[in-house]
């Protein structure tokens, strides 16, 4: 501003502050530099050969930050951005799609990732900053990660509709064919759930045939290559009317579900937006 008006007294007008203030400013930074930015004694006055050069590059640097502070403004506003979002497939479906549906009409213009895991990798990701926030079930026992209850899934029997159990109308653990049960490998979530439950006899558990993922489960029930244990949400993925979901009359086994963000970080205008959708479509569905 004293460069362009040279004068402080202009500047000082321009800036809103004292003349005497303005000048003891530019006082005070030349001797931190011990450089002379102004040519004090010609009138008007005009900055010295290294006032000039630093002029320039200072007019740089303020440039990038009005555009730093713009890009956060934008940010702020829900013009551009980020959200990083993880979930099991199945969780997806049934509470992240509706939410997505409603953000992306509302803020097109801000990007969304969505990665799809087991419980053990969501947390691990949120702990990791990879993730904003994931929906899944509680793997990790630290107090890095905040865990808001936000679901409960029953565990049934997955088995096609033509399937004699199925027909039966009524399913008990004694009445399921070891042989015929697709487990999950032990480090998923749901395999967890069920081993530590103890109420799922061991034979039940360790299948013949294990896949890593329910959707490989499911299509492998689709198929008509066994049964399996599975909760109610996991058993949606696959949307065919070929598979059912039958209760177990002695097994009230529930799989909890958690809204999942790090104990001590603020999330991002535009993620608390898309959690805030989020909590509504669960609360839409319950």
């Amino acid at each position: 501003m004293v460069w362009e008006e040279q004068s402080f007294i202009r500047a000082a007008s321009r800036l809103g502050v004292v003349p005497s203030a303005l000048t003891e400013t530019i006082r005070q930074l030349e001797e931190e530099a011990g450089v002379v930015l102004f040519d004090r004694r010609i009138r008007p006055i005009s900055a010295t050969d290294s006032g000039a050069e630093f002029l320039e590059e200072a007019r740089a640097i303020v440039a990038r930050f009005d555009l730093a502070l713009d890009d956060l403004r934008r940010t702020g506003g829900l013009l551009r951005g980020r959200v990083t979002v993880g979930a099991a497939p199945s969780l997806v479906l049934n509470f992240l799609v509706p939410a997505l549906a409603e953000f992306r009409r509302r803020h097109g213009e801000i990007d969304v990732v969505v990665h799809d895991d087991v419980a053990e990798r969501i947390g691990a990701l949120v702990l990791e900053r990879a993730l904003d926030f994931g929906i899944a079930a509680r793997w990790h026992a630290t107090p890095a990660l905040s865990y808001e209850p936000f679901a409960a899934d029953r565990v049934g029997l997955v088995c096609q509709r033509s399937h004699p159990l199925a027909q039966a109308g009524q399913v008990r653990l004694a009445d399921i064919d070891p042989a015929q049960v697709i487990s999950l490998q032990p480090e998923t979530g749901i395999a967890k759930l069920l081993a530590e439950s103890g109420r799922v006899p061991p034979a039940l558990l360790t299948g013949r045939l294990r896949a890593y993922s329910t959707i490989s489960q499911l299509t492998l029930v689709s198929q008509g290559a066994g049964v399996a244990l599975m909760p109610e949400f996991a058993a949606s993925v696959i949307q065919s009317s070929a598979l059912t979901v039958c209760p177990i009359a002695d097994l009230d086994l529930i799989r909890q579900l958690f809204l999942i963000t790090r104990s001590k970080a603020t999330l991002s205008t535009a993620a608390a937006r898309l959690i805030d959708l989020v909590r509504e479509s669960r609360a839409a569905s319950a």
